[in-house]
């Protein structure tokens, strides 16, 4: 990668590398979800393919699992599945025009919030920049109060 094409990548201004346009992120809580019904779906083939069993008990799958049970924040398919209806709705392209304070926010910062779960607007917007020019403390203290209920009332 040449040195211009650093100058035009920028996270906290959401400039990302074309590969990106069409990447959807992920929550943690999601990857784990994923990791563990890959791992199920092995130990139900009692071994019929031993390229998949090599991939699930592998040292880098298991860190990677090790990795997304110490980092998630959503221990349910509910509260992952609310979260993700609340961050990245689905009735506006973009999330545009929705009277969802969360339906302006890049997938980058939808998927950040739900990763990092602050616990104040302030927190959020210390830890997403991108935020404050998109929500007032209100606005983002709504989102962040409803995250946190998502993940308090989980299971």
């Amino acid at each position: 990668m040449s040195l211009a094409n650093q100058d035009d990548e920028d996270a906290a201004q959401l400039k990302f590398p074309k590969e990106f346009d069409k990447a959807e992120p992920m929550m943690i809580s999601e990857v784990l979800l994923m990791l563990e019904q890959r791992r199920q779906q092995n130990s139900n083939a009692n071994g019929l393919d031993d390229d998949d069993d090599e991939i699930t008990s592998s040292e880098a799958f298991n860190d990677t699992v090790a990795y997304c049970e110490r980092f998630s924040k959503f221990k349910t398919k509910e509260a992952i599945g609310a979260v993700r209806n609340l961050l990245f709705p689905k009735d506006q392209p973009n999330g545009m025009g929705s009277t969802n304070p969360s339906s302006g926010l890049h997938k980058f910062e939808a998927a950040l919030l739900a990763n990092l779960c602050p616990q104040q607007a302030v927190e959020a917007k210390t830890l997403i920049p991108s935020l404050d020019s998109k929500l007032d403390d209100d606005e983002c203290q709504k989102i962040v109060d409803e995250i946190q209920t998502y993940r308090s009332f989980q299971c």
